[in-house]
């Protein structure tokens, strides 16, 4: 499983000023997913998140030199459901610790549209229960790209409330 790297300096992000307006692909009609903090699918994902999930991004969130939020996605593909993990730094302990965030059944339901999906479900998830605004910059990109959680984000919180 790949660690997240907390970049020190602005020339260990990634690209964000300049990068490629990005389709998502479209939804599924049978996408079914649910998503919310310790969520289990109806396989039950593993206790610990697997060496095996696929890592997605890393965005951070900085209110103030006190008050942040780091997340990196991971996905996991068990052998009924997807599993949208995330992988959050932890003050109190100064550790990375884990937690399933949302999960959909597999069936037709190829890796890259899963993570696009899935990612955007919690958010939207996110930003009604908890107020979470936009994140504030990209730390990491995994098998999305800048372009493509821009465009995530963009579909969350430029959307009207409704």
């Amino acid at each position: 499983m790949k660690d997240p790297i907390i970049p020190m300096s602005p020339s260990q992000l990634p690209q964000q000023r300049i990068h490629e307006v990005v389709s998502l692909p479209p939804r599924p009609e049978n996408f079914e997913s649910i998503a919310g903090y310790g969520v289990v699918s109806p396989e039950t994902p593993p206790r610990n998140m697997s060496t095996n999930a696929t890592y997605i991004c890393q965005v951070e969130w900085a209110w103030s030199p006190m008050h942040n939020r780091l997340d990196a996605y991971y996905l996991y593909r068990g052998r009924s459901d997807w599993t949208l993990w995330s992988r959050y730094w932890d003050d109190n302990w100064g550790k990375w610790e884990y937690c399933a965030i949302a999960s959909v059944p597999r069936r037709g339901v190829e890796l890259r549209v899963a993570a696009v999906h899935l990612l955007f479900d919690f958010w939207v998830y996110d930003r009604q229960e908890s107020d979470v605004d936009r994140y504030h910059w990209v730390n990491e990109e995994g098998i999305l790209n800048v372009g493509a959680i821009e465009a995530i984000a963009d579909a969350v919180w430029d959307a009207p409330e409704g």
